[in-house]
């Protein structure tokens, strides 16, 4: 019985990879705190997962000029739901970093979502501060 279970449990996570599929998609943007751009903020493209830990797809840090642009792919059953998380001292007290999270449409799956310029001097209510 011990044997079939087990037997069982391989069967069906083989079976539920077999179903998964790649998909990709593109994040670039312009980071900007007071009107100014802002250089070297750590930008990370996350596919939100419900049953798992989260997974990280890429990171990078805003060049001088404040721009990003990350590339990210996943195997997955279902869709996959990238998000942003920039780590910035955008307005915070020194020696603080803040951390803001931005939602990747889902039509932007399998394509480039360009953000344009990413305003982090507004604080949102699921911001958190890490001092």
């Amino acid at each position: 019985m011990r044997t079939f279970l087990l037997f069982a449990f391989i069967l069906a996570a083989w079976l539920s990879f077999a179903d998964a599929k790649l998909q990709n998609v593109t994040v670039k943007g312009v980071a900007v705190c007071n009107k100014k751009r802002l250089a070297n903020a750590k930008v990370v493209l996350i596919d939100k997962d419900t049953l798992d830990p989260h997974d990280e797809l890429a990171s990078i840090h805003t060049n001088k000029e404040g721009e990003f642009e990350l590339y990210g792919e996943e195997d997955e059953i279902g869709k996959i739901e990238p998000f942003i998380r920039v780590h910035h001292n955008c307005n915070t007290q020194p020696g603080c970093t803040r951390v803001t999270e931005y939602q990747v449409p889902q039509d932007k799956i399998g394509s480039t979502y360009d953000m344009t310029y990413v305003t982090l001097d507004i604080i949102t209510h699921n911001d958190k501060n890490n001092c």
